[in-house]
């Protein structure tokens, strides 16, 4: 996460076997009233447990920071936990040059993709570098240093590689594409971030998806999703949809239906470029571009309700 302009307004298959099982309730079309029918389907259970330690394992990497062996450690970690879980993974390698700082990136966007070839695509992502520089930290002499990125970075790649294993186990009817994009935090401003999400838009080949969902900052504990603006007045259906399927599950006080921030992230240039895309992120977050991004500052509990919440939405999704 990046110093954003902000505006108010407002793991094999064998070990499946094991994942306990709960029935969540899915739409499905009532032909005579043509109203929204609750009809049941058994999903294996979310593992926050096991998120919060894809979350940690990320961080004891150290900062995921473009160019460093922690950042190449972290794409072959995701990429291993993608593997035996997936049809096929996917990686955009591309480079940056930033004529600024005189250094020329090496970037990876990693995609999993499980049901190749659907009519139907969703893609959810989330952004798996690290901000270069804690430019928020309390102590001035740290704002040069690079953050851990708990919540900022690991905690969204923590919720994609679970579901991944929760959509291998049980099937959904659409293409689902759980994608990472690299370079949304270099910074330090704007025209150096979204990098990922940039490229992969003007670069979608056969993977364009029909909707996507970004996910950032979601796993702090407490965690409040309010509707970020400017998806909300670009793609007020998609909103609509998700959080309507977050109250079903009881969610309303961690998704209020009710107006936060317009931010800048991955999701503006996706949805420039005809993705429609909506930005699941709790801003309200004190550790945010800090040293203190650790974490203990994170909860499994957090992860969990996100994690649910995209298990409806996407089982919910037609073939």
């Amino acid at each position: 996460m990046n110093n954003r302009l902000l505006r108010t307004s407002i793991f094999l298959a064998a070990a499946l076997v094991a994942l306990p099982l709960l029935p969540i309730a899915c739409r499905s079309a009532d032909e005579d009233s043509g109203h929204t029918a609750a009809a049941a389907v058994t999903v294996p259970v979310f593992d926050e447990n096991d998120s919060f330690r894809l979350l940690s394992e990320q961080c004891n990497f150290g900062p995921r920071v473009p160019n460093t062996s922690a950042h190449e450690k972290c794409a072959q970690y995701i990429i291993d936990n993608l593997k035996p879980y997936v049809d096929q993974t996917v990686t955009q390698n591309f480079p940056y040059d930033d004529t600024s700082r005189k250094v020329k990136l090496h970037l990876t966007n990693i995609m999993g993709i499980i049901n190749p070839s659907g009519a139907d695509k969703i893609l959810l992502c989330a952004h798996w570098d690290t901000r270069p520089t804690a430019d928020n930290d309390f102590t001035i002499a740290n704002r040069n240093k690079p953050i851990p990125g708990a919540d900022d970075g690991a905690s969204g790649v923590a919720v994609l590689l679970e579901l991944a294993k929760v959509f291998h186990a049980t099937r959904p009817k659409a293409e689902i594409i759980l994608a990472f994009w690299d370079g949304e935090d270099w910074g330090p401003d704007d025209a150096h971030m979204y990098l990922g999400a940039d490229y992969f838009s003007r670069h979608p080949g056969v993977l364009k998806p029909n909707k996507a969902i970004l996910i950032d900052m979601i796993g702090n504990a407490g965690v409040t999703v309010p509707r970020e603006v400017y998806s909300d007045m670009k793609e007020h259906p998609l909103m609509d949809e998700f959080y309507g399927d977050a109250a079903r599950l009881g969610y309303s006080k961690q998704f209020p239906n009710t107006a936060g921030l317009e931010i800048t992230d991955d999701h503006w240039p996706m949805i420039e470029s005809g993705i429609p895309t909506i930005d699941l992120i709790d801003f309200n977050y004190a550790y945010w571009h800090t040293l203190q991004d650790t974490p203990d500052k994170c909860s499994p509990d957090s992860l969990n309700v996100i994690g649910r919440a995209l298990e409806l939405f996407v089982y919910d999704q037609p073939a």
